[in-house]
């Protein structure tokens, strides 16, 4: 096998097991659209490359013609996949104008006035300019974690390079007008830069894909798939990183727990399709009325626990009359279920375990007082002692 086949046959037989690679990940996370998008780009660039190195039994123009636009077709499904995974919005009209645009002159270069620079300079430029773009969205995202920045690098590096690449015909004399030999040292950095490129991207966006993965199963493994709120084990975890961050900080810290009164007999009485939207309005009720950054869980069945930062005991115990003395727990029928709260305010080197042991103590107090009530410490909150109906 020649070198020069060789190498036309590697850039498809890659992207297509890159290809498949993304849709192996977007079949185990059906959800994550951007990882189909990318196996589609593969795809398309594995067509486009096979049209360029084989014709497929069209004639030349036509084969170049398809090549070229699959190949727009590929950079277009990146772009919107990078955005997409980025969470920001997708500039679906300019990349398709950019498309469109660089098509039009490809054609009239290829048919009308053949130039062989004119139409790698238009394309060059056409896909420099739709990854610029990705580029400068991608910079505003949320999500700046090492692999974010790295793929905006690689992108930032595509760009740089489509732009020089016109320049590359110049300096190899691959002529005006007429197209090169496949055998041309043109030809063969072409295929090599753009196997190195494709290869890079590839391999950067399979580590982001997976992390992604692994951050989504690390997320489910820590939240309660009801209430949307923290399981047990993930209220620890995180509970434990906000303590230690208090405590170098010196920063006061409160912690509640609330215990939903008689929902057993919710669930009896009224079922337990209720019940769950009574955990549920409940869950939402929790995390809308206190500080930013706090930290909800539920530690099970219908008991919920709540870490809120910056802030003291007073104002801990003004946090849990407003969850107390919210409107129905479930809209849907108008039922009211109360709850009682424990609050507690950390002490110099307390443990979360010590925490929950007086807050706990704070809770049965209220619960022992004819529930639907705050307490905190174990004792009565002064002037809040407030009862039901």
């Amino acid at each position: 096998m020649s070198t020069t086949l060789f190498i036309s046959v590697l850039i498809p037989t890659l992207a297509v097991m890159l290809a498949g690679a993304f849709a192996a990940l977007w079949w185990f996370r059906p959800s994550n659209l951007h990882v189909a998008l990318l196996a589609f780009c593969y795809l398309a660039l594995a067509a486009g490359f096979t049209f360029q190195a084989t014709t497929l039994g069209l004639p030349d123009a036509f084969a170049r013609f398809f090549s070229n636009l699959l190949l727009f077709v590929a950079v277009f499904l990146l772009c919107t996949a990078l955005l997409i995974r980025g969470g920001r919005p997708v500039p679906t009209r300019a990349l398709m104008a950019c498309c469109a645009a660089a098509m039009v002159a490809f054609c009239w270069f290829l048919w009308v006035q053949p130039s062989f620079v004119a139409r790698v300079t238009i394309v060059a430029w056409g896909i420099a300019g739709m990854l610029a773009l990705a580029a400068m969205r991608l910079r505003r995202s949320k999500r700046r974690a090492a692999i974010d920045n790295l793929i905006l690098l690689v992108i930032g590096l595509g760009a740089v390079y489509f732009v020089a690449r016109p320049f590359l015909v110049i300096w190899f004399e691959a002529g005006g007008t007429a197209t090169p030999d496949m055998t041309s040292s043109y030809w063969l950095l072409t295929y090599l830069t753009t196997f190195a490129y494709s290869l890079l991207i590839a391999l950067t966006l399979l580590t982001a894909v997976a992390l992604d993965v692994i951050r989504e199963l690390q997320a489910e493994s820590q939240t309660d798939p009801l209430s949307g709120l923290l399981n047990r084990r993930g209220f620890d975890l995180h509970a434990a990183a906000l303590m230690l961050e208090c405590e170098a900080l010196k920063r006061p810290l409160v912690l509640v727990l609330a215990d939903l009164d008689h929902f057993k007999k919710v669930n009896d009485r009224y079922g337990h399709d209720t019940g769950d939207r009574v955990i549920v309005s409940f869950a939402r009720r929790l995390t809308s009325v206190g500080p930013a950054g706090l930290i909800a869980g539920r530690r099970g069945g219908e008991e919920f626990a709540v870490l809120l930062p910056l802030t003291n005991l007073q104002a801990g115990v003004l946090y849990a009359e407003a969850v107390r003395t919210a409107g129905p727990a479930d809209w849907a029928s108008g039922l009211k279920v109360t709850a009682s709260f424990g609050v507690v305010e950390r002490q110099a080197g307390e443990t979360l375990e010590h925490m929950i042991g007086r807050a706990d103590a704070a809770l049965y107090q209220a619960k022992r007082d004819g529930r639907d009530r705050v307490r905190s410490g174990g004792k009565p909150v002064g002037g809040l002692r407030m009862f039901a109906g």
